[in-house]
């Protein structure tokens, strides 16, 4: 279960505008224009989910898709195995490749392979670094949301980062993302939620843009 809207903290690593729990419907596209999603088991096949802007739906309610919980049924080669789904809280991996539990990064880290590194060393770093530290460690990125990329805010503080689940014609998306509307971070953390094209969602946040494959990663077909 989780606590009421109404008793969010306003922290982490976003503010969340809109809140309601309507599920729009399932987009029927392929996953990707540029070729590159070795993701079979992420997402469900064809395509993705796509909400409409503003539209959020939080883990724990009866439309969330259990595909999308940081311990989904088949995370894809990419992805978080299910048996690392231990610790607390239960059954959400603790503080997975070192990432806080709950936090945004923990999140898209149980989504996607995440191997670049700050100058320093750490794993990741803040959301809002990503985009540039991916680039450095040779994964395409650009300005346009595709399946299974990496949506990246920046904004005065650490950033946000999401994982991209569906796109729409008129180059609306759909994120998948912790620590947003359950800010806090607030346990079951995650939410979908659908945002306009080019945009973030937030007025405290810009879009840095978004992250691909690895260079040289074989197309699927």
């Amino acid at each position: 279960m989780f606590r009421s809207l109404a008793t969010l903290m306003v922290a982490g690593c976003a503010l969340p505008l809109i809140v309601t729990l309507s599920l729009v419907g399932m987009l029927a596209a392929g996953a990707a224009a540029a070729g590159w999603p070795a993701f079979g088991g992420l997402l469900p096949s064809p395509g993705g989910i796509v909400l409409q802007v503003g539209q959020t739906v939080l883990a724990g309610s009866a439309s969330f898709p259990i595909w999308a919980a940081p311990c989904g049924p088949e995370p894809g080669a990419l992805a978080m195995d299910p048996s690392s789904c231990t610790g607390h809280p239960s059954p959400y991996p603790f503080a997975y490749q070192g990432f806080e539990t709950g936090q945004c990064t923990w999140y898209v880290a149980t989504r996607r392979l995440i191997t670049w590194r700050t100058p320093q060393g750490s794993l990741g770093g803040n959301a809002g670094q990503w985009l540039e530290l991916a680039a450095q460690a040779g994964y395409a990125v650009g300005p346009a949301p595709e399946v299974g990329a990496i949506a990246v805010y920046t904004d005065s503080g650490p950033g946000h980062v999401a994982f991209v689940v569906g796109v729409a014609a008129d180059g609306d998306y759909t994120v998948a993302e912790s620590n947003w509307a359950l800010s806090g971070p607030i346990s079951p953390y995650v939410d979908l939620r659908g945002v306009g094209a080019g945009s973030t969602g937030s007025s405290r946040e810009v879009l840095a843009g978004f992250i691909y494959a690895p260079a040289g990663s074989p197309a699927t077909g």
